[in-house]
């Protein structure tokens, strides 16, 4: 089954749950009224309501250098790389994203398992999605899964990007439509003010905070997720026009 680039949700529908995928796609955007919303699969952690989410964190060995294991033509739908330090199930990167040191990213359809953590796995990518250039065996490459697979709530320290807001309470491992765009209840730290962005909390996980911080180990480049709409109160929630994925 195919599915539209957008669908269309009823309030109240953004509050489901479930504990299959179902046949929605992951990362399929939906939208109701002023508000966008991806399909998401949380981790192995309950998530709160409110709580900003986050990508799941780079799994070792995986987040840069892995070796070209033989040069592909431009053209080409699959490229071999040899693997380094942690195993790969198989599809642990479908729907995810290939980056290449030639400067060009591509979208994963498929890949077998490689089990020994040092050996060769073969990447095919999406149907319409070819190497631009042909990739030498120079060059090395990068994996990263699907943004919206296995999130977790932010964290003070982060480990990836932000992704969107939980707009209910959710089950460990279970599905849920991520809020990433309008006017959603998100979980506030420190004093914000109306009209004004905020960012990811550095002192409280999940929670957003003025922005910029004025932290010296932030040097000033935290991302901005939204615009302050209402405040109820100082650690609890407000309403935040999230300006993560429109």
């Amino acid at each position: 089954m195919s599915f539209p680039e957008t669908i269309v949700l009823y309030p109240g529908l953004e509050k489901v749950i479930r504990s299959t995928q179902g046949s929605t796609p992951l990362g399929q955007r939906a939208i109701m009224g002023g508000r966008s919303f991806r399909w998401a699969h949380n981790a192995s952690v309950a998530l709160s309501t409110g709580r900003l989410l986050q990508e799941s964190v780079i799994v070792s060995g995986h987040g840069s250098g892995l070796v070209v294991a033989s040069a592909a033509a431009a053209g080409a739908r699959t490229i071999t790389l040899t693997n380094a330090t942690t195993a790969i199930t198989a599809n642990q990167y479908a729907g995810g994203q290939l980056l290449l040191t030639t400067g060009h990213a591509y979208q994963i359809k498929s890949h077998p398992a490689e089990s020994t953590g040092s050996g060769s796995v073969i990447i095919t990518l999406e149907d319409d999605d070819v190497l631009a250039v042909a990739v030498a065996v120079t060059e090395t490459a990068a994996l990263r899964v699907n943004s919206y697979e296995d999130v977790i709530v932010n964290p003070t320290t982060p480990t990836g990007a932000p992704v969107g807001v939980a707009p209910v309470a959710v089950t460990a491992d279970y599905y849920f439509w991520a809020q990433t765009w309008g006017l959603a209840a998100v979980l506030t730290n420190g004093t914000i003010i109306v009209g004004y962005t905020v960012t990811p909390g550095a002192t409280t996980a999940g929670s957003v905070d003025v922005c910029p911080l004025n932290s010296v180990d932030a040097s000033g480049q935290q991302p901005m997720v939204g615009v302050v709409s209402r405040v109820i109160a100082t650690a609890g929630y407000s309403l935040i026009d999230l300006r993560i994925a429109p």
